[in-house]
């Protein structure tokens, strides 16, 4: 490793790398800047649950306790408009947290522009210490989805660096002076700035569809990068020492090196001017770098940065539009040559950072850079190979900077803004931030949490000046991340099995949908929901929660986990991207790529899931056009809904699915509240609403509130090929005697205790249905077949469900009756027998646990305790 990184001095940075289950330097920080804020296990937990429930195989085991769910503490209350300034000032945010600029420009990714044009800027400088840290690697590669502020990131990182700026070294001296990576890498900074040459290649031009167009393209990307040292040279040969005086340039190592000088500059000069390209230019290419590295070295006593953006484009351009493999092969091969020419054993190299989307280390990268530390989305988390991710703090937007270019643009440039009251402005803020936070949030990088898409962010801020009324923002209508440019490499997917497709897809579907609705009704984000106004604690609060952590989807044919699917590199899926473009790709294959652009992301070391509302109506979109491809059904919950059992009035095996949902809940306890399984139940009927039904809780009645309706809502679909169902469930926590131990709570006798209990709350239940509600719901199901009257009580993670099924009759006259339907079942229970006995006829002998399925005088006895 070079002395200069060695000598990096890191040990007053105030922010390190965390290895711990969120980032103990934000942490840290935010204690500092806003006292400490508590963080909601249950929330987490529960949100498992509800995401993966049909696909994995849950331990069947009692829980054993836990905090009390969806209890949370908040150490702040909400501002008020007394003590909410309306000056920028007010926004005290994370101490990372710095925005300048007022106008918002989309297009703009270069350092400098950004400052000439008064841009909205989300300063990221702080992780430029994290990247030159000596603990990484001295080559690094970052790979993650576009759209995410890498190139503003690396044009941050080189203006920082660069011996020679885009702008006079005094006043890029002055910006960085007001940055978060001199306030809390002050030392690093002094030792790090404008102290190297830096090379930036972008070859994000730099794709050719042939052979014969790869070495123009590598010499336009070539000169690009190195123009502005070659200019630096011809003026120094020249003897124009005055006007690079502050460089303290080697002036007899420029007259020792002359002759070497001239030469490179001719063959710049030459390849600037060459119309036609072929082959043979390819190695003098390659070694232009490596020469300007070594001049430079010679001139400064400086080794250099180089800086490679989107460096898998070509790579992934070749696969795309080279049908040929052979061509595929010899595209790829030259480009990493010629990045090896530059990054490997090479001694005047300081470091090399590479950053792009795909990962293409299996597919042309391959050996030639085995020297290279790759890092994705999922690297840092705990239980991965690589312990910390450098560019964690780089790239995506955080909670804290949307927060802050919400109050900025809201406070200083909104125009409607003196039309509305402190308090209805307090409200507009709170819901822009909930609305982008289930819009655009849901990505992570490392240890860090809650990431937000920077162009969907500034798109939506940009399109405010419309806003003319609060209810006048339409998130679903906005698509700004799949609108930015085409992704070629997902619109050219061409699946090999629909069925695989499918399944994940399905998977992945069902669990944001659930997830999302659960977050309506618990957790910091619905608390603040209800407030009149968010401040800076809340938002910290809502920020310090880690994303739900799915429990593993297990592919119930292949037994395959969809993290491994899409985290572990393989093989296989290598040699199928040779497909891309014009062969069929196996689903997995199509699955890690749509998680390396972002469609998928990780949650932690074996979960994945769509990250936001945006995303999802993406990924259906994609599903959609691949489904009429392969002339399936575009439907992407079907086979959910068949699971699930609704769709098909199928009580049992709803109860089957809902019980591997509850036993994936470790944290409910004997004393969980009513209103908690509302939520719980709720959210995971969600998906039925993708198909035409409809969910209210606490619905109107006659006589009170149904706890939860599930009804075929307007424009419902294929429910003429089943009866149309209107469910209503009345729910019952338990109230019984409550066991002080785990192991006084899973013995058999106390088991069958609670089942006798819960079996009469369940009973107690349906009796409220028809004797408080039942005259409403016949009314209000006059246009459903069937009417299920279902009790459930619940203990822990555990239910006792007891459902009547009643069918519509119409007589002559036109009047509608429901009588009841008996349901069959292999063991039926005489009304006579002792309800209070039920517990003692359901031991599963086998494995202690008491678990059946019975009828009991025509009514569906489901028991899992």
């Amino acid at each position: 490793m070079s002395s200069e990184k060695n000598a990096d001095p890191n040990s007053n940075n105030k922010r390190r790398e965390s290895h711990s289950s969120n980032s103990d330097d934000d942490s840290r920080l935010w204690k500092d800047a806003l006292g400490a804020c508590t963080r909601s296990e249950v929330d987490n937990i529960l949100c498992e649950a509800l995401g993966g429930s049909l696909s994995c195989q849950p331990d069947d085991s009692l829980a054993t306790g836990g905090h009390e769910p969806g209890s949370q503490e908040v150490d702040a209350q909400p501002c008020t408009p007394e003590n909410r300034s309306s000056q920028p000032s007010a926004f005290q945010g994370s101490p990372r947290t710095r925005i300048s600029g007022r106008t918002i420009r989309l297009s703009l990714c270069e350092w400098a522009n950004f400052i000439d044009e008064d841009a909205t800027f989300v300063d990221k400088s702080a992780a430029i210490a994290d990247v030159m840290s000596p603990r990484v690697g001295k080559v690094i590669a970052g790979m993650y989805p576009r759209r995410m502020g890498k190139t503003t990131f690396l044009q941050t990182l080189a203006n920082f660096l660069d011996i020679v700026g885009d702008m006079p070294r005094s006043q890029r001296e002055h910006q960085f002076r007001q940055s978060a990576l001199y306030e809390l890498h002050s030392e690093f900074f002094e030792a790090n700035f404008a102290k190297y040459p830096v090379i930036m290649l972008d070859f994000k031009t730099s794709c050719p569809k042939s052979f014969e167009d790869t070495p123009s393209s590598i010499c336009r990307s070539m000169l690009s990068a190195t123009k502005k040292y070659i200019t630096l040279l011809r003026q120094l040969v020249s003897g124009a020492y005055d006007e690079y005086e502050h460089l303290n340039v080697d002036k007899r190592a420029v007259q020792r090196e002359k002759e070497f000088i001239a030469s490179l500059i001719t063959k710049f000069d030459h390849f600037r001017s060459t119309v036609d390209f072929n082959t043979s230019h390819i190695q003098t290419l390659s070694a232009i770098i490596p020469d300007l590295m070594e001049i430079l070295y010679g001139l400064f006593g400086r080794r250099s940065v180089l800086i490679v953006d989107e460096y898998d484009a070509p790579f992934m351009s070749a696969l795309c539009h080279v049908k040929d493999a052979d061509e595929q092969a010899k595209i790829q091969q030259t480009y990493s040559e010629f990045l090896c020419e530059s990054l490997k054993n090479n001694k005047h190299l300081h470091s090399g950072i590479l950053v792009g989307v795909f990962d293409v280390r299996g597919v042309g990268l391959g050996s030639g850079l085995n020297n290279v530390d790759s890092y994705m989305a999922h690297s840092g988390f705990a239980g991965t190979r690589l312990t910390e991710n450098p560019f964690q703090h780089a790239f995506g937007f955080t909670i804290n900077d949307v927060w802050g270019l919400i109050n900025d643009y809201v406070d200083n440039q909104w125009p409607h803004r003196p039309a509305i009251t402190s308090l209805e402005l307090g409200r507009f803020k709170r819901d822009l931030l909930v609305g982008c936070i289930q819009h655009f949030d849901g990505y992570r990088i490392g240890q860090v949490h809650h990431v937000f898409n920077p162009h969907a962010i500034l798109s939506l801020i940009r399109e405010l000046r419309l806003v003319k009324s609060l209810t006048d923002v339409n998130y679903s209508s906005y698509a700004f991340w799949t609108e930015t440019g085409s992704m070629k490499v997902v619109e050219t997917i061409k699946a090999s099995s629909a069925q695989d497709l499918s399944r994940y897809c399905e998977y992945l579907s069902s669990s944001f949908l659930r997830q999302s609705e659960y977050r309506q009704h618990q957790g910091p984000l619905a608390e603040h929901m209800s407030l009149d106004f968010i401040d800076d604690a809340a938002v910290g609060s809502i920020g310090s929660q880690e994303q739900p952590q799915f429990p593993p989807d297990v592919d119930k044919e292949t037994r395959e986990e969809l993290a491994d699917i899409c985290m572990v590199r393989s093989g296989d899926t290598f040699h199928d991207m040779q497909s891309l473009g014009h062969g069929l790709l196996q689903a997995s294959t199509i699955m890690r790529l749509l998680y390396q652009a972002g469609y998928i992301v990780p949650i932690a070391k074996d979960r994945v899931g769509i990250p936001n509302s945006e995303v999802h109506r993406a990924l259906e979109q994609f599903y959609e056009r691949v489904a009429a491809q392969l002339k399936i059904s575009t439907s992407l919950l079907e086979s959910i809904h068949e699971e699930m059992g609704i769709y098909r009035c199928d009580l049992q095996r709803f109860s089957r699915s809902l019980h591997s949902c509850m036993v994936s809940i470790p944290s409910l306890r004997e004393d969980t509240s009513e209103r908690f399984y509302q939520t719980i139940l709720s959210s995971y009927l969600f998906p039925a609403t993708r198909s035409g039904y409809a969910i209210h809780n606490e619905a109107m009645m006659e006589n009170g509130r149904a706890d939860t309706l599930l009804f075929p809502a307007p424009g419902h679909l294929c429910f003429d090929r089943t009866p149309m169902s209107y469910y209503i469930f009345e729910l019952k926590s338990y109230d019984g005697t409550t066991t002080p131990t785990s192991a006084k709570r899973t013995t058999v006798d106390n088991r069958r205790k609670v089942a006798r209990h819960v079996f009469r709350q369940a009973m107690q239940a349906q009796t409220q249905i028809y004797e408080r509600y039942y005259s409403t719901l016949a009314e209000k199901a006059r246009t459903c077949d069937l009417i299920h009257v279902v009790g459930v009580s619940f203990w822990m993670n555990r239910f006792c469900m007891i459902a009547t099924k009643r069918r519509r009759e119409e007589s002559a006259d036109g009047t509608i009756s429901w009588p009841a339907v008996r349901y069959e079942g292999s063991v039926e229970i005489e009304a006579t027998v002792e309800y209070e006995h039920l517990g003692d006829r359901l031991e599963d002998a086998e494995n202690g646990i008491l678990r059946e399925v019975v009828v009991v005088d025509g009514h569906l006895v489901i028991l899992t305790i």
